[in-house]
């Protein structure tokens, strides 16, 4: 079993690159020369600052479904309360989640056919689980027949069927994160509302059997740990666990005691767009694409998480809809040369103000900001400081970052 530590850097680039030396298998296993070629022309272009550029993405990743079995404290999904007058907890309560929210896998089918023999990997989650899509299987199929490898993170808290347990083993699937915030229930549901710890293993452990059983290599199996004040006597009690029952990885890596909505743009303050550099600060406009389940694209999964499902009237930006005509028009079109022309170049948003539209206005990564007074780290806070349970055993945040209210999730 490998062991993988993360401690994310500030520098976008410096991420990327930790991101891809820890799931450097979606880019080594499986891959035709064409593939390898296709990336060789997105890091040339990268590189050249290319406005239209002739490389299809090489991570394409697809919301299957937004929907969540949880309400984790981090995420969208973290349920409000009703008196939080806090720009995070207005938002939180204008995310709307229907069941009806699932790509059909005709036309996840359709978007397989264009980048097929191009993009090297799909990665099937953005803001939702993907084992909450009845036809995750078959979607992992069609990219096991277009040699596309796939990967999941799941929080893997759902109570799964033996029959199911096999049919995911053997579905195609090449990559598989299930997460693990804790070796103890007390611990782990701290952040992982409504997670239940015991579920969770006896799913992996099953995985483990039925791979083993069947001398499969795949899907390789990742458990990942995201450390916080309350669980870091549990990381080496978790990575044993993994090591005996033939996880593959074992990741850890500090996480996040704010909400994504806490980091709305209009919640902190964007002063300057930074510095030109010899190489664009973000690396996804030239080498991922992110689709959501109805088919809009987003150019990223770092930024405006919030505004996303906030209702019909949020400020989402989107950038196209590869439904409506297709993956590769949607990756060359204005809108997206205007994002490469951004990154590339952030001080011409002095100069030209509709770059302030886009998508990327107000991220962190291309502008001076005081998003960092938002961000509450697990190493620097406890969970007590900033939440606590009520007598149902209900997570509820103490204070929300602005106003007086009180805010549950």
């Amino acid at each position: 079993m490998r062991r993988f530590s993360q401690d994310w850097d500030s520098s976008h680039l410096l991420m990327m690159f930790d991101n891809v030396r820890r799931r450097h298998e979606w880019f080594t296993e499986n891959t035709s020369r064409r593939q390898l070629a296709n990336a060789a022309v997105a890091f040339g272009q990268f590189a050249l600052k290319r406005e239209i550029v002739r490389a299809w993405p090489v991570l394409v990743k697809v919301d299957i479904s937004p929907l969540c079995n949880l309400r984790c404290t981090y995420c969208v999904h973290a349920r409000p309360s009703d008196g939080d007058q806090s720009v995070a907890g207005e938002l939180l309560r204008l995310q709307s989640f229907k069941p009806a929210q699932k790509m059909s896998v005709a036309q996840f089918g359709s978007i397989v056919d264009e980048i097929r023999g191009k993009s090297m990997a799909v990665s099937l989650y953005y803001l939702g689980d993907p084992l909450v899509h009845p036809h995750l299987d078959d979607i992992c199929g069609l990219c096991a027949d277009a040699r596309l490898n796939s990967h999941i993170s799941s929080n893997f808290s759902f109570r799964l069927s033996d029959e199911r347990i096999a049919s995911l083993v053997t579905s195609g699937l090449t990559h598989l994160t299930a997460c693990v915030d804790g070796i103890t229930q007390e611990s782990y549901e701290r952040t992982r509302v409504g997670g239940r710890l015991d579920v969770v293993l006896d799913n992996l452990r099953r995985v483990l059997e039925v791979r083993r059983e069947l001398g499969l290599r795949r899907p390789k199996i990742e458990v990942q740990f995201i450390k916080f004040r309350h669980n870091l006597g549990e990381v080496d009690d978790a990575a044993a666990w993994s090591e005996r029952h033939g996880v593959d990885q074992f990741t850890s890596y500090w996480g996040h005691l704010h909400n994504y909505t806490d980091l709305t743009t209009s919640n902190y303050g964007v002063f300057a767009p930074k510095s030109d550099r010899r190489l664009p600060q973000c690396t996804w406009p030239y080498f991922s694409m992110q689709i959501k389940y109805d088919g809009d694209v987003i150019p990223c999964c770092y930024h405006r998480h919030g505004e996303q499902y906030a209702g019909d009237d949020a400020d989402s930006r989107v950038v196209g809809n590869v439904f409506e005509s297709s993956v590769w028009d949607v990756w060359n079109s204005r809108e997206y040369q205007a994002l490469r022309r951004l990154v590339a170049r952030p001080r011409r948003a002095l100069a030209e103000p509709q770059l302030r539209t886009t998508f990327c206005d107000g991220c962190p990564t291309v502008f001076e900001t005081d998003s960092n007074l938002r961000v509450q780290r697990g190493f620097d806070h406890d969970w007590d400081d900033l939440y606590t349970r009520d007598r149902r055993g209900r997570v509820w945040r103490k204070e929300p970052q602005s106003g007086p209210a009180r805010g549950a999730v």
